[in-house]
């Protein structure tokens, strides 16, 4: 099979589950993992954007008939190779729920893996390498440019909620423990220093990645689902809480889910968080549900 947008990239390179990748899987999924493998394509690109190499993956069912289908742009989490998206997160991990409900998935990796690739900023210039993945969804004949969701974990809610405020063509937003507040320092004293080394760590800087301080901008047009788990340790959950308030405030259609005693990840709640992300972006995404009413009512 063929990358659809393979004559706007600079190579392609098919994503593989081989021994290694197998390795970073629990074995009691190898077997669902191998299933997978038969019945997803997924290929890693190379491409430009602003003179700065990126790279980036494509990956759908096999299966699909040669019609429009949704698309989810997976911003990633992690930084760096750390998180970015390989085979074990497609054929048995974040991207494999939304996969197999039948979505077009492609996202960025944010940075590039060759000597002169780009770096990864957390939401720096690598954003417009996520911008640029709305051409690539335009080009290919099987994706509907009038269905896109988005779907993230972790710092991959910076690059979701600056597509929110500065596009208007997504239909709704999947979080999963996302980054809403670059300021809380006490929660984890440690990403002061990561955050200097990732973009120079500035109040400004700061401000620009956190949606928290900038909410107003987010459309009311578009739903988003928050689900964190309570005993993360990585993003604090209160975040969410106050996140949440300042969509209520705004009148934001959003969903807050937090599960109790649950990791950053949602480890113990993986098989009903998935279905829940599924299920909003079916709501909003494939079948176009009708945004709730967000005025007071009722009796």
């Amino acid at each position: 099979m063929q990358l659809p947008f393979a004559d706007k990239v600079l190579s392609v390179q098919d994503i593989v589950l081989d021994e290694k990748s197998l390795e970073m899987i629990p074995p009691k999924n190898h077997e669902k993992a191998r299933q997978n493998a038969d019945e997803i394509m997924a290929m890693d690109f190379e491409y430009i954007v602003r003179g700065k190499k990126y790279n980036g993956f494509y990956t759908r069912l096999k299966n699909l008939p040669q019609e429009k289908h949704p698309v989810v742009i997976l911003n990633r989490g992690g930084s760096g190779l750390f998180g970015h998206i390989d085979a074990k997160h497609i054929f048995s991990g974040f991207a494999t729920s939304v996969i197999r409900a039948g979505y077009i998935v492609i996202g960025s990796q944010c940075m590039g893996f060759a000597e002169d690739g780009a770096p990864d900023e957390m939401g720096g210039e690598d954003f417009h390498a996520v911008l640029a993945l709305k051409e690539f969804i335009d080009a290919d004949e099987m994706a509907d440019e009038q269905r896109i969701g988005l779907y993230c974990a972790s710092r991959g809610a910076i690059a979701t909620f600056r597509l929110l405020a500065e596009t208007d063509w997504a239909k709704a937003a999947v979080v999963i423990s996302g980054t809403v507040d670059l300021f809380d320092d006490a929660f984890r004293p440690e990403m002061t220093e990561h955050y200097a080394t990732m973009f120079g760590g500035s109040q400004e800087e700061r401000e620009k990645r956190s949606v928290l301080s900038w909410s107003e901008k987010l459309p009311k047009s578009t739903p988003i689902l928050l689900m964190y788990g309570t005993s993360d340790w990585r993003v604090d959950p209160r975040s969410a809480l106050h996140f949440s308030e300042k969509l209520l405030d705004l009148k934001i259609p959003h969903r807050l889910v937090m599960f109790e005693g649950s990791d950053h990840m949602l480890s113990e709640r993986w098989q009903e968080s998935r279905a829940m992300g599924v299920a909003w972006l079916d709501r909003f995404v494939r079948n176009d549900e009708a945004l709730p009413d967000m005025k007071k009512h009722g009796k």
